[in-house]
């Protein structure tokens, strides 16, 4: 994509800006002085490109620029801020912009940005050619599914420090999809700021396969790769069933294992899911409304005749301070525990850390509790190698 007096929309209120960009590129570039002008240029023309300049490049301004993405989702969307802030990265992200680039303004500034856009979104606007056949079918990976009836249960740190362990197993590549489209929580608690989310899968669901997949996940130091849920609760219903399908499709072509973090919720996107495991934690808290709330989802997978020995009963907090116990719980739940992971202040801790616990305290009695979860899915789990930790960035 190259730079061109016919492509190339500057956006400002500052004369200064405006004036400064079409010295620099030295064209008759169309300006316009706010988003309403730009909407009309980008209808009136056939614009590929709109810089915006500082005065909407800021946190207070940029979620106006959403209705120029959608207008066009096609349209490259760079932003010239004063400062670049990583509240302002992610409020641009959310608004559609492609690339911000600090002020002062250069010419190899918007060729990198461009060239950047190019490696991360336009590859997705071209169907990938298929690789060859091979006479040997590969094996597909597991997917685990983590579920639980009830919200505050530690479903998601259980995921999060499954797929940590899951890393540890020699030559296995683990991927994290994080299902939860309105609430969730995995990049929050691994401290990971995504750049792509489901959403842009689901945009591009007809141009999808493994190869573009792969360039729309987050890697996490530890080597996990992470399918993130929508930035906003509001982009939840641009994922459809058959989207999210088909990403967990793919991703079990390429990954030895393939961890699922669900939504509270006995909907049918769980049970289509729920259809395609491998494994499913139910993940219990030691508390009435948990149990009840499990019992009612696992009579409701009875009736539906879903085989219920994939699935496996995770007691979490299991040294609470509870009138229920053990055999209580599998009484009411008619099914044995699997796993017990006891509670630990640890936990807490590594989630404001953004480090799990299995990496922060691996030594601690939770940690081996979620050692425990990770020998349901593949066997004992190898000791950390040297240097296998990671450090989080402060």
């Amino acid at each position: 994509m190259s730079i061109t007096e016919n492509n190339l929309l500057v956006v400002d209120e500052d004369a200064g800006f405006i004036d400064e960009a079409k010295q620099l590129f030295e064209g008759r570039l169309p300006t316009a002085r706010t988003i309403s002008e730009a909407v009309n240029a980008i209808e009136g023309g056939a614009l590929r490109m709109v810089l915006l300049g500082p005065s909407i490049a800021n946190e207070a301004a940029i979620d106006s620029v959403r209705v120029l993405r959608n207008e066009d989702p096609s349209l490259l969307l760079i932003a010239v801020a004063d400062e670049v802030t990583s509240g302002l990265l992610r409020s641009a992200m959310r608004a559609g912009v492609s690339e911000v680039i600090e002020a002062p303004l250069t010419e190899q500034k918007v060729e990198d940005a461009i060239a950047q856009f190019s490696n991360d979104v336009l590859k997705r606007r071209t169907a990938a050619v298929p690789p060859p056949v091979s006479s040997d079918k590969k094996q597909e990976g597991q997917v685990i599914i983590v579920m639980s009836a009830k919200g505050g249960s530690g479903k998601t740190v259980t995921a999060t420090n499954l797929a940590i362990l899951l890393t540890r197993y020699p030559g296995k590549k683990v991927a994290l999809v994080d299902a939860d489209l309105q609430f969730g929580d995995v990049c929050l608690v691994l401290q990971l700021e995504p750049r792509f989310t489901l959403v842009n899968a689901a945009h591009e669901l007809h141009h999808l396969d493994g190869s573009l997949l792969e360039s729309l996940l987050t890697d996490h130091p530890s080597g996990l790769k992470v399918m993130a849920a929508p930035l906003e609760p509001a982009f939840a219903d641009d994922i459809s069933t058959e989207s999210l399908l088909t990403v967990v499709s793919l991703l079990r072509e390429r990954y030895d294992y393939v961890i699922v973090d669900t939504a509270s919720m006995l909907d049918e996107l769980l049970l289509s899911l729920l259809e395609r495991a491998d494994t499913v934690l139910q993940v219990v808290d030691m508390d009435l409304p948990s149990v009840k709330n499990a019992k009612l989802a696992l009579e409701t997978l009875r009736l539906l005749k879903f085989p219920t020995s994939k699935v496996k009963l995770v007691l979490n907090r299991s040294n609470a301070k509870a009138r229920l116990d053990d055999k209580e719980i599998e009484s009411a739940l008619k099914m044995s525990l699997s796993a017990a992971v006891p509670s630990d202040a640890a936990v807490a801790a590594s989630m404001n850390e953004g480090n799990p616990v299995v990496e922060s305290a691996p030594k601690s009695r939770v940690a081996k509790g979620f050692e425990t979860v990770a020998e349901l899915i593949a066997g004992p789990v190898p000791e950390p190698s040297s240097g296998k930790g990671f450090l989080r960035r402060k």
